[in-house]
């Protein structure tokens, strides 16, 4: 397939940075994003022609850097102007998506004939990376054109934290609670956010301080599984707890991702679990999170890969783990895979 070059040129390293994950999250698979933050960098990269679709780069650079390279379109960033060829820089990755136009982001699956897939994270302890696992894999999923929908199923919420996104404050916890006991479709629609990743809003505080409780939010997976919106609804479950609840939704699921650590006492804990849900028909699949290759790899000794393959396993990083470390490192793209 043929790969249209998009070029981001701009000497201004926080902007790049701040618009390169979020667009190339957006573009369609024909295009590559490159980008030139480093004037070195640009110095030697002007001094031969390059092949160029679109070029999206700094009014002050335009005139120098166009010397040798013909690309086919060229955007101009500006501190304010937004006429024709224009892009104002205050409005991120927003202005180059709107400028650049339909013909090059990811199209959605089409609506019709969509049947809603559930897909169901746990993990059998705390501290295994199950937030990350979910979100991952939303992610991925939507980016391979399928509309995906996260629900954290948790009494206490902090999947803002990976996203990067809001968490609210007491007066949005509290329309939060007001939508999800109102329990009418419109209302709960209200608590999606429709970004790189559809989620229902996080709560600032715990649920139960709001008379909610982690069945509401299997309750919200179920109707908004009914309406056939979405391709994917992803709920992520309480970690350790398997009450009645969460095994209902086990067992009425697509697929189930156990997140787990690789020692002897999670493999054993995941045995048990496996055995206590004889009746599930849906496809499961296990992910090893936050793996350290010096430790001995328990999983694959005590699960038998037949039954419960391992989709993938998740090396812990230095830093905290964001959309952004995910993207950048391809984390849950294999889950993904594994799931449709």
């Amino acid at each position: 397939m043929k790969q249209n070059v998009v070029l981001i040129v701009c000497l201004d390293k926080e902007y790049t940075s701040s618009v390169e994950y979020d667009l190339a999250s957006v573009l369609r698979g024909e295009y590559t994003l490159e980008t030139i933050d480093d004037k070195n960098y640009l110095e030697e990269y002007i001094k031969s022609s390059h092949r160029i679709d679109t070029l999206i780069i700094d009014e002050e650079l335009v005139g120098d850097f166009c010397q040798k390279q013909i690309p086919a379109h060229v955007y101009q960033l500006s501190e304010g102007d937004e006429s024709a060829g224009k892009i104002n820089k205050y409005t991120g990755a927003q202005g180059i998506v709107q400028a650049l136009g339909a013909d090059y982001l990811l199209k959605e699956t089409e609506d019709q004939g969509r049947s809603t897939h559930l897909i169901n994270v746990i993990s059998v302890s705390g501290g295994a990376g199950k937030t990350a696992a979910a979100l991952g894999t939303a992610y991925w999923l939507s980016r391979k054109g399928y509309k995906t929908l996260y629900v954290d199923a948790e009494e206490f919420q902090t999947f803002d934290q990976i996203l990067r996104c809001d968490p609210g404050d007491d007066e949005t916890d509290r329309n939060i609670a007001a939508a999800i006991k109102d329990n009418s479709e419109d209302n709960i629609l209200t608590l999606v956010k429709n970004d790189l990743v559809s989620y229902m809003k996080p709560f600032h505080g715990i649920l139960a301080s709001y008379g909610l409780s982690a069945k509401d939010y299997c309750e919200i997976a179920d109707k908004l599984r009914d309406t056939n919106d979405f391709d994917y609804v992803i709920l992520e479950h309480r970690s350790g707890i398997i009450d009645s609840d969460t095994m209902r939704q086990i067992l009425e699921g697509d697929r189930l991702i156990i997140v787990s650590e690789q020692t002897e006492h999670a493999a054993a804990r995941i045995t048990r679990l496996l055995e206590n849900i004889g009746e599930y028909r849906g496809q499961s699949i296990i992910v090893c999170g936050r793996y350290k290759k010096y430790r001995p790899d328990k999983l694959s000794e005590l699960i038998s890969e037949d039954d419960y393959p391992i989709a993938e396993y998740i090396p812990e990083l230095e830093d905290a783990l964001t959309m952004k470390e995910i993207y950048s490192h391809n984390l849950f793209k294999d889950t993904a895979e594994a799931v449709v």
